[in-house]
């Protein structure tokens, strides 16, 4: 671990209110960069924010867990961030109404561009819904719910070079047939 972050680590051990300011100055755009991917058509800009400062909340509170052993400072904080995220995320999608796909046209969009929208969900709902087993597995599975592809590969049987072959395939001919300006 560098220096920086040890001493960032000890102060928060320690609950000085300076810790938590230095934590969200040094690494408060990755987390909020990593929970905005994630919540992506899930959320609002407030639910990304109060899942950062949830983030933050949590390093506050479980600073004691931290192992610098098992790794480094930052990437025990985007892993708080990446769960956190993504217990953000199926709440959000369980509300009523909600889905991968609702739509999130900004609200002085047009009737007819919030229509055009909708219409290119539900082909790319159909399309994904299309796709053999186990490419729509594997898709779900990385782009739903942001599964690395080791913890694919394992759940599928299958080597992670065939998984990401697999996705590599399938965001060509989702391009294709973006590209084509219509989905088939």
């Amino acid at each position: 671990m560098n220096e920086d972050d040890q001493h960032l680590a000890n102060a928060l051990r320690r609950r000085l209110p300076s810790a938590l300011e230095g934590l969200m100055d040094r690494y408060g755009n990755g987390v909020y960069g990593l929970v905005n991917r994630i919540l992506a058509g899930a959320g609002q800009t407030e639910d990304v924010e109060e899942c950062v400062s949830d983030v933050f909340l949590a390093a506050w509170r479980r600073i004691d867990e931290y192992d610098e052993e098992k790794g480094s400072f930052r990437t025990w904080l985007l892993i708080l961030a990446k769960y956190s995220a993504l217990d953000a995320r199926r709440k959000l999608l369980r509300r009523p109404g909600a889905g991968p796909f609702e739509d999130r046209v900004a609200d002085g969009a047009s009737v007819e561009d919030k229509v055009i929208t909708k219409e290119a969900s539900a082909e790319m709902i159909a399309l994904v819904n299309d796709l053999p087993e186990p490419d729509r597995t594997i898709f779900y599975r990385r782009y739903f719910y942001y599964e690395s592809v080791e913890q694919i590969s394992r759940g599928l049987s299958l080597t992670g070079k065939a998984v990401e072959n697999r996705l590599y395939r399938l965001r060509k001919m989702f391009k294709a047939k973006l590209g084509e300006g219509r989905l088939e």
